[in-house]
Parts: C-alpha cells; structure tokens; sequence
C-alpha cells in the first residue's frame, strides 16, 4: 500500500428555484500529525438568486476528525461554523461550536454524543434578537445500504434517532428538546441497480416550548429539496399575516421515488412527496403534497440530478413548479 496524496481541494455548486445558486471550495489536510487525522475546511456563497431567499448568504467550516480515540471505531470530531442566511422565514447571522464523540459498534450502528453552542442574532418580521444556546445532541444511526449508500443507496435501510436537549443561557428563548427520527429504504426491483424504489419518512417534535418561544431556527419547517419538493423552502406550515412561515413545534413529512437506469449514463425518476407541520407538538398541520420527475447522468463520484416538482395543492403564494440541480440522489 501507498500513502494517497495528504491535500485535495473540492469545489462544490448546486441550483435550485427556491433558493437559488451556491458555489464554494473545499480543503482537506489528510493524516495532518501522522495519526490519519483530517482537517476539513469549507467556505461558500449561498442564495444567489431565489424565490424563498432575500439577500446573499454564505457558509464557512472548519473540522478536525481525530480517529480511533482512546479506542478503535471511536472518533471525535471538532467543527466550527459561521453562517449567514437570508431567508422568507427570517434573517440570521450565527457562530457554532462543537465537539463530537462518536463509536461504531458493528458495521451497521453508530453511536454519537456532542456538545454544541451556538450565538445568534435573527430577526423575523422586523424584530431582531439574540440568543446563545447550548446544546447536548444525542444519536444513533443504523445503515445496511453498503458502501454505495453515499451517492446511489440501491439496497438496505438508512435510519436516524436524535434528541437534542437545549438550553438558552442569554438572550430571548425557553430550554427545550428536539426529537427527531428519519429514516429511508430501497427495494432493487429488478437487475442490480437498475430499477430502485425508494421510501423515505421524518417524524419532528419539540418539547418544553411553545413555538413562539423557540429561537426561529430551532422549529420545524418543511418544503424544498430535503423535505417535500415542489413548495419553497420553509413555506409549508403555519403563516404570519405577510404570509411568511412562522415555524413549528412538530413535522411529518414522506417520499416515495422510483429510479430507473437506461444504458451506463442515464437514469429516470418519479416521486411523490407530502409534508405537514404544526405548532402543536403532536398534532397535525395542513398536508401540502408535491409530485415531480426527474433526470440522472450517472458519474464516478455520483449521479448529477435534476429534479422538477409541482405542488399538487398549493396555496396563495406558492410558485407553479420548483427545480432542483445537484450531486447524488435526493436521499
């Protein structure tokens, strides 16, 4: 065996309608004192453009993994953050810091525990506040989708439980938790790789506070890429007077895709996704449904994506379609 190259630089881009363009460059220092330690460095330009951002973002990381600490299969991993968003929902400036030991115990579980601060100024519907936050998130993940799970899971359940217990040491907010569970499957249908349907659920809940007493970026919101496409980002859910989305205490959101490969480069899919939120932290909102289709060329680091989506029942407000231009499949 040989050492790879210690350095690489990586540069990153996706599009979408809702929040526009993003372009940035990575880092990565491999074996950075001799241990297989990775120092991880990231800086980006976000909301170019789009229809759920007001204004110019960026994003700027950095993070040290150090692995098999104290044990094999255990790692702690450093990160530090500063962001900027403009957003329908709300404006904010933050700084995050945190610290994360993670174990794996087998090849399908991984165990984590953190701390996490966070300072923020947001300001929504012209009101401007400052919280500091610390945070203790928890988690565990089970994955069976193999080593092609990163860009083209085919096979397997992905899965996710989180709780983040949260605490307001200054400023404006309540102390509360977040609960969250998410977690995907893929059926290979046919030849290996070839035709794939893939299902995807996220369950939310805060408890401890209102909505009103969460920070705007600690609630829940659904619409866009992550959740349910073709709606805007955030803009499912509860609604100021200006309809701007306020956030809320519990989401439910699901996916259903098909994926059919044509040749070695080119693919296909249909989905349907639905999504509620609510300021209630069990109850039910109003459920907005969006269905799409979508093209693939298929790469060696990963399937470039392009999806369309339309909201099925949109509202006042909502735009026709959303598209969405990206690395790897949508989940």
């Amino acid at each position: 065996m040989t050492e790879r190259p210690r350095h690489a630089v990586g540069l990153t881009a996706s599009f979408s309608t809702d929040l526009g363009a993003s372009a940035g460059v990575t880092f990565q220092h491999r074996n950075l004192f001799g241990q297989a330690e990775q120092l991880n460095l990231g800086a980006a330009v976000t909301q170019l453009g789009g229809s759920a951002s007001r204004g110019q973002g960026y994003n700027v990381t950095a993070g040290l993994l150090k692995p098999d600490v104290w044990a094999r299969n255990q790692n702690v991993q450093v990160n530090l953050q500063v962001i900027k968003e403009n957003l329908d929902a709300y404006d904010r400036t933050a700084g995050l810091a945190g610290v994360t030991l993670s174990r794996k115990f087998s090849q399908v579980w991984t165990a984590s525990i953190g701390v996490q601060a966070q300072q923020s100024r947001i300001r929504q519907e012209g009101v401007s506040q400052d919280y500091t936050l610390a945070q203790l998130p928890l988690g565990l993940r089970y994955d069976s989708t193999g080593t092609e799970g990163l860009f083209e899971p085919t096979h397997g359940i992905k899965a996710a439980a989180t709780v983040t217990p949260t605490a307001s040491l200054a400023g404006s907010g309540a102390n509360f938790a977040i609960l969250q569970l998410q977690g995907s499957t893929y059926f290979d249908l046919g030849a290996p790789g070839r035709s794939v349907l893939a299902v995807r659920g996220l369950v939310g809940s805060v408890q401890g506070a209102s909505t009103f007493q969460l920070p705007p970026d600690q609630r829940f919101y659904a619409g866009g890429g992550g959740t349910v496409r073709g709606y805007k980002y955030q803009s499912i859910g509860p609604r100021f007077r200006d309809n701007r989305p306020t956030g809320g205490t519990s989401l439910t959101a699901a996916t259903v895709e098909f994926r059919q490969r044509f040749g070695e480069s080119f693919g296909a899919v249909a989905f349907l996704d639905a999504g509620q939120v609510s300021t209630s932290s069990a109850g039910f909102g109003d459920l907005r449904v969006g269905a799409g289709v979508g093209a693939r060329y298929y790469t060696a680091i990963g399937p470039i994506r392009l999806d369309v989506a339309v909201p099925l029942n949109k509202r006042n407000g909502d735009d026709t379609l959303q598209v969405y231009i990206g690395i790897g499949q949508a989940f």
